[in-house]
């Protein structure tokens, strides 16, 4: 199962989780300033897209650049959704 999702696979495997972490953070404080439930799910959808492309780029992709730029942005991208699905709740436990 790994073998297709090789950022999912890269970010258990080596230091990338800093990339997911900065995504993360930066995303729970974009999702608290947004104060919206609504707004936090539509930023969380984003991120999820961004990710399914950076996996089909790395996954199809034969330069070594956009493998690297795929790999860098889909893992802000995982720690983004892990971090508005945070904001989410905290927005929807607000209300």
């Amino acid at each position: 199962m790994m073998r297709y999702l090789p950022i999912l696979d890269e970010l258990f495997s080596s230091d990338s989780f800093l990339f997911a972490l900065i995504g993360l953070i930066a995303a729970v404080l974009a999702g608290i300033k947004m104060k919206k439930a609504k707004n936090s799910l539509t930023a969380l959808l984003v991120c999820l897209a961004v990710y399914a492309v950076c996996e089909a780029v790395s996954n199809f992709g034969t330069d070594y650049l956009a493998e690297f730029a795929a790999l860098v942005v889909g893992t802000v991208a995982i720690g983004g959704v892990i971090g508005f699905l945070i904001s989410f709740v905290i927005a929807a436990v607000r209300k």
